[in-house]
């Protein structure tokens, strides 16, 4: 007994003259198979050339070991409260340009990579500042500085800056802040050639580039230079808890601490970036082809009605097995 292993289908041809409107009919409907999806790509999707993607990608940092922190407060002069700063840093060239208020506090930190990929997950850092006596702590600020890489698509190298600070009216003996280092882009990064340094000439509170002014280690100058970057990366500081402390009293004999914890996370996230030739053509090339697998099947349905009904004259012929090139008969 004989079973079908193989079929295909017979062709109904149609034929028309080159002069006929037939043949006119059926190359307007060629063409409004090509262009038509093109314009309904182009108008109907948001931008049917691609001009910004993202990816995703962990930010590599590393601690360039500058610090400039700062803790507001009262100290008790003579019974009167009065207001105090004191100033801690990591670099010597912001050291010299404070006199009385700068103090000698122990800076440690710690940067951890959990999966050991060789960039850094987790940052922290912690400042133990001695209080003299008298002295209450009602606000702590710090600034650490990094370098930070982006090598995926967008190869960008770029210093940041990542800011913890807490007021409180009660008086503290430490602070504690955790939080996310998240990217901020006013602009894409471009995906193309060597590593882009978009701020190598004005880099933040850099010694070795010239000699450092009072009102360059000012935090809110800092910031202000600092926001008007197109990217940066913002320490997102998630939770704070604030221990308070009534400060040293005038009968303590020996020094208290000032405890300032910052934990910094580096998640995955999104990174915008400019992308390249290729790719924005492939991106059109799959807008246009969805849409035109659409628009021939209608096309191809109409063709057919209005040939097979002889709205236009041509001339049908079926296709028989016989007439096709190559046909042998098979034996079972």
């Amino acid at each position: 007994m004989a079973v079908e292993v193989y079929h295909e289908p017979l062709c109904r041809r149609y034929y028309a003259s080159r002069c006929s409107c037939a043949y006119f009919f059926f190359l307007l409907i060629a063409l409004v198979g090509l262009i038509l999806p093109f314009f309904l790509a182009y108008t109907n999707v948001p931008s049917f050339w691609l001009k910004t993607h993202t990816y995703r990608e962990q930010p590599s940092i590393t601690f360039q070991h500058k610090v400039l922190g700062t803790l507001q407060g009262t100290k008790k002069i003579r019974g009167i409260d009065r207001q105090m700063q004191i100033v801690f840093s990591s670099m010597t060239d912001v050291e010299n340009l404070y006199g009385p208020e700068l103090r000698v506090c122990n800076l440690q930190n710690i940067e951890l990579d959990f999966n050991r990929d060789g960039i850094t997950d987790e940052f922290h850092f912690t400042a133990l500042c001695p209080l003299a006596k008298g002295e209450t702590i009602l606000g702590a600020s710090v600034a650490t500085f990094f370098r930070t890489k982006l090598s995926s698509r967008a190869r960008v190298d770029f210093d940041s800056l990542a800011i913890a600070e807490h007021r409180d009216g009660m008086g503290g003996g430490s602070l504690f802040v955790d939080g996310d280092y998240m990217l901020k882009q006013k602009w894409p990064f471009r995906a193309k050639g060597g590593y882009y340094l978009p701020y190598k000439r004005f880099p933040l509170l850099d010694p070795s580039d010239h000699k450092i002014k009072l009102q360059e280690t000012l935090l809110p100058n800092i910031i202000f230079g600092y926001r008007n970057r197109n990217n940066t990366l913002d320490y997102q500081q998630t939770y704070k808890v604030w221990t308070p402390s009534p400060g040293v009293p005038d009968n303590h004999g020996a020094y208290a601490n000032f405890n300032l914890t910052m934990v910094l996370r580096v998640p995955q996230q999104d990174v915008l970036y400019t992308p390249t030739a290729s790719e924005v053509l492939k991106d059109a090339w799959l807008k246009y082809l969805a849409i035109f697998v659409v628009v021939k099947y209608l096309l191809e349905f109409f063709a057919s009605f209005v040939a097979y009904n002889q709205l236009v004259d041509t001339t049908m012929r079926i296709e028989t097995p016989h007439e096709r090139e190559g046909v042998k008969a098979t034996s079972l």
